[in-house]
């Protein structure tokens, strides 16, 4: 494999950083110790830590506390829950974001039974569908915005968050009938 000169001063940053904790560590161990550092960060986002708190802190109204996120993010299983016209979920693990079935906006609690696991690509049709193209291209950036849903739905690889081809075209299919309100 070839790398870049840039990362290998990063290696060797990485090796002076982890010299007291991994002497002679080979750069397969240091490379393996940095992925175990970024999961392990992704996994806090998601409120899955090793030693959970007995007693949850009492949580802003605007906020999803770590032990609801913990609570979705297992039984969801960090898949998206979107269902497809099809039948069965989309299931995709790329870009997945919580999203509140009931929107926070329209009085949706931050609780387990209100949350769910979506890919950034369902979440955000989810949100066109409540709250309408125009005020969420207010919002979205990329592909999306200034599109109607309509428009960035069906165009190629717009759906990339979703697992495979056949999803995605499932996918489009299932909002195919929406259009921009003029």
């Amino acid at each position: 494999m070839t790398v870049s000169r840039r990362f290998m001063e990063k290696l060797a940053a990485a090796r002076a950083a982890l010299s007291h904790s991994h002497p002679g560590a080979s750069e397969d161990e240091i490379l393996e110790a940095g992925l175990d550092l970024l999961l392990e960060r992704h996994a806090k986002r998601k409120g899955l830590v090793e030693k959970p708190r007995r007693e949850p802190p009492p949580a802003k109204p605007d906020h999803v506390p770590a032990h609801v996120k913990r609570a979705v993010w297992k039984r969801d299983g960090g898949r998206c829950q979107w269902a497809l016209d099809g039948g069965g979920l989309c299931g995709s693990t790329h870009q997945v974001e919580l999203d509140h079935v009931m929107p926070r906006g329209r009085g949706g609690p931050p609780t387990v039974e209100n949350t769910r696991c979506l890919c950034k690509f369902h979440n955000q049709l989810a949100a066109r569908q409540v709250y309408g193209d125009a005020w969420m291209d207010r919002f979205t950036r990329g592909g999306t915005a200034g599109e109607p849903v309509a428009v960035w739905s069906a165009s190629p690889g717009s759906a990339r968050s979703c697992s495979s081809r056949s999803d995605r075209a499932t996918a489009m299919i299932g909002i195919s009938g929406l259009a921009r309100r003029t």
